[in-house]
């Protein structure tokens, strides 16, 4: 008698496994000694494979199929554990749930007298498919007992057949060539059951084309039907966090997590209370490496835990200590550390805080799968109709690793695509008798339903060829069966800078000579001379520029908090849909504390020490008057700048160009030289001021030129080369002190600046470190500077810095008739 009462699509799954088996046996005792009769028989009707989420009972199914079978059937089966750590428990459970099976362990039971349909020996793949012959291996003759290879001989040689089955069959086979052989040559069933949660289609194929399969019976079912019978979560809630471009370091995305999913435990916690039910839930958390797992501990016992409530489990796969553990209702807390591919799943666990950073769908199927069961407390309230509250139908996932929500939304994707369906017989093959005298044969129909009086031998494991050797030499042409040595088991079911084409061209003509041949006068009326930034005569010091280093009351609160705003996105995993709102993210000190030093660097024309010190004494003062206790506290002044240069770089910026401001002057510059010389002629240009297009030009700056020279509205009057250095030349002096020449000065008709100018910078690798500054450069007279990226070779875009990214990023697009007013 099961100590679990069955679900009604749990049995009309078993009903259709029992069906597909006892057709399979029908037509195996129709020629029992007839081998191609049997291969088309196991290739047909041999081979199950029972896919369902994680809890919906997918073992208590095979449980089921195995014991009822065996009770009209001699056969005897082997159970393949996917991990040695839970062979104890898979054979427990079955002992429990199935007492008409009955439980041998091969290491001590390898006899071949007294085997009996109903024998069932529990293993791993790696206790039997190894090449290793020595006195601990059950591939080995011993004193009392023969080796499994000879015990399966004996067992058939005794009339009775072998039964598979295979639990976590993404696990089971591990990659092991040795396992294929081993199923292959050693065992080669009549009858395979394979377990899984998720299959992956292309490996389902493979695995078929690899075994010889004609058919591949299945028996499925739905997260649905699991939901409605109360077996498994509603659904996962999994949240991630995002943070402002250029601030990802601020943050400690992982004390984030853990603190919320803290949060969300207590309440669940608190639910299961104010609805009597005495269950105390568990908070798994999966730590990145085992150098983590210390880290984790501390933030936990941070949070108020206990160091008796948390556990950590670090084995390489999961064990009986992890199993009981998850069962053990002293501990609210798991830390493990596992590889994606070693799955388990804990009923009590609502809550998961993984560190780990994966975007693969299996990774996400094993971790919707740790907490998508319902716990044996909540299952009758958790059937259709439900009753519990909605917090408790749900399972929460929340990720140090915004990146690894992907994987879950692909998991939910393909978990949704599982819909219930049962095992049907196959119609393909049939028992026929040809001629009176002739003994009973199974062969295949064709797509027309007929046979042929003669057929070619199908291709199946070993048994063909009568021995095991057969397989390992290679198989016989047929159905297209392959021997398959390499068949890799382990994928069953499945488990800031622009690069250019060249550089940058260096600015600048050819310099008049004596020897120059041509001459090419400035045109007349043109200007004779612009206005060009020098530096002033007065000095600053590093205090003039704390002085100007303003701070509002809300950055000096945010800074006191430590904290920074981030997006949350809440992804409903089955239903896709997505929440967003914001929560605040814990400051990393020591990576606030590097980008303060970034930004002090970048204040090339003053002393780094000496302007650190003057920014502390300016904002220790603006602490004393907020009437700020921490102002007393030097290492906490310290932080808030920290924070401060970190979180808000621009305020320096903004403090060193005030400071530069009355250190820099406009002037006039020298005059034009009244003619351009040059060695070799030049092209004519309608707009240049000297006619032509001026040596040197690179690729960007002609295509630029073009655009300048083909204006059909005629916003442009002229254009000049800005060539750098000169005397003649006009400067701008960037934020970070440096001078700059930009390589255009174009006279635009209708824009509100002395003779209409418009300085301009064609650029290929804007977004390089050294190039920055140059998208919010400005110059006193002729205003901001205009930078361009040749976007694809083909659009010319604008370019403009983000103040919130903290970079320069391509604008709208360009054209000629938006110069006057920019």
């Amino acid at each position: 008698m099961s100590a679990k009462t069955l679900k009604r699509f749990q049995e009309r799954a078993i009903e259709s496994g029992l069906a597909l088996f006892t057709h399979a046996k029908t037509l195996l005792d129709v020629a029992p000694a007839d081998a191609v009769s049997r291969a088309h028989t196991v290739n047909h009707n041999g081979y199950l494979l029972i896919e369902a989420p994680t809890g919906a009972g997918k073992t208590l199914v095979a449980g089921h199929i195995v014991e009822r079978f065996s009770q009209n059937e001699d056969v005897v089966w082997f159970w393949f554990a996917p991990f040695k750590g839970v062979v104890g428990q898979t054979a427990g459970a079955l002992r429990r749930e199935f007492h008409g099976l009955r439980l041998h362990e091969l290491n001590e039971d390898r006899t071949v007298e007294g085997r009996r349909g109903g024998d069932v020996f529990v293993t791993t793949w790696q206790t039997v498919a190894t090449r290793v012959k020595d006195r601990r291996n059950v591939r080995k003759t011993g004193e009392l007992n023969p080796s499994i290879d000879e015990m399966i001989e004996g067992i058939r040689a005794g009339g009775r057949r072998i039964g598979v089955v295979v639990d976590e069959a993404h696990h089971g086979f591990h990659g092991d060539t040795q396992a294929a052989k081993f199923f292959r040559e050693v065992l080669r069933p009549e009858y395979t059951i394979l377990i899984t949660a998720t299959p992956d289609d292309a490996d389902v194929k493979e695995f078929e084309q690899a075994m010889g399969i004609a058919e591949l019976q299945r028996i499925c079912v739905s997260r649905a039907d699991a939901v409605e019978s109360g077996l498994v979560k509603t659904g996962i809630r999994c949240a991630a966090y995002f943070v402002e471009a250029g601030r990802e370091g601020l943050v400690d995305l992982e004390a984030t997590a853990l603190r919320e999913g803290v949060a969300a435990h207590r309440k669940i916690r608190r639910l299961l209370t104010e609805e009597g039910i005495k269950l105390t839930p568990l908070l798994l958390v999966q730590a990145d490496s085992s150098n983590a797992v210390e880290r984790v501990k501390v933030r936990l016992l941070a949070l108020d835990f206990k160091e008796s409530q948390i556990a950590v489990h670090t084995a390489k796969e999961p064990d009986a200590g992890l199993l009981a553990i998850a069962d053990n209702e002293d501990i609210e807390v798991l830390v493990f550390v596992m590889a994606v591919a070693l799955g388990f799943d804990a009923p009590r666990a609502f809550t998961l805080v993984s560190m780990r950073a994966s975007r693969k769908e299996d990774f996400g199927v094993q971790l919707v799968g740790r907490i998508l069961r319902v716990h044996r407390k909540l299952q009758g309230r958790a059937q259709h109709p439900c009753t519990l509250p909605d917090a408790l139908r749900y399972g929460y996932v929340f990720l140090a690793d915004p990146e690894t929500q992907t994987a879950l939304d692909l998991a939910g994707q393909r978990i949704n695509q599982i819909q219930t369906a049962y095992a049907n017989v196959s119609k393909t093959t049939v028992a026929v008798r040809v001629g009176g005298l002739t003994p009973m044969a199974v062969q295949v129909t064709d797509a027309s339903g007929q046979i042929g009086l003669f057929q070619t031998t199908p291709i199946a494991p070993a048994e063909v060829a009568g021995d095991a050797g057969a397989v390992a030499t290679g198989a016989p042409v047929g159905s297209g069966f392959s021997t398959g040595g390499d068949f890799d088991f382990g994928k069953f079911f499945g488990v800031g800078v622009n690069v250019g084409t060249g550089a940058e061209a260096a600015a600048g003509g050819a310099t008049a000579t004596s020897s120059a041949t041509y001459r090419y006068a400035l045109r007349a009326g043109m200007p004779r001379r612009f206005k060009t930034v020098i530096s002033g005569p007065n000095e600053v010091t590093e205090e003039d520029c704390a002085r100007r280093f303003l701070i509002s009351t809300r950055e000096l609160f945010d800074a006191l908090k430590s904290r920074i705003k981030v997006e949350r996105k809440t992804l409903d995993v089955f239903t896709g849909q997505m929440v967003l709102d914001f929560v605040g993210a814990a400051l990393e000190p020591r990576r606030a504390a590097k980008l303060a030093q970034d930004a002090l660097c970048a204040a090339k024309d003053f002393d780094r020490r000496e302007l650190w010190f003057a920014l502390l004494r300016k904002v220790e003062a603006v602490m004393r008057e907020e009437v700020m206790d921490e102002a007393d506290d030097p290492e906490k002044v310290k932080h808030l700048l920290d924070v401060l240069l970190a979180v808000h770089p621009e305020l320096l910026s903004a403090a060193q160009r005030a400071t530069r401001a009355i250190t820099s002057a406009l002037a006039d510059a020298d005059d034009l030289p009244p003619e351009l010389l040059s060695d070799e002629p030049l092209p004519h240009s309608e707009r240049n001021v000297y006619g032509v297009l001026p040596a040197g030009l690179n690729s960007w700056e002609r295509g630029f030129v073009q655009v300048l020279e083909h204006d059909a509205n005629n916003v442009v009057r002229w254009w000049h080369r800005n060539l750098p250095s000169k005397d003649w030349s006009v400067n701008v002096m960037l934020p970070d002190g440096r001078g700059f020449y930009p390589d255009f000065i174009v006279g635009i008709e209708g824009r509100k600046t002395d003779d209409g100018v418009l300085l301009a910078e064609p650029k290929l690798a804007f977004e390089r470190s050294d190039e920055i500054p140059k998208s919010h450069a400005e110059h006193k007279a002729y205003g901001r500077v205009l930078v361009l990226h040749l976007q694809g070779g083909t659009q010319w875009m604008t370019v403009r810095y983000d103040e919130a990214m903290k970079k320069p990023v391509l604008g709208v697009e360009f054209r000629l008739t938006d110069t006057p007013a920019y």
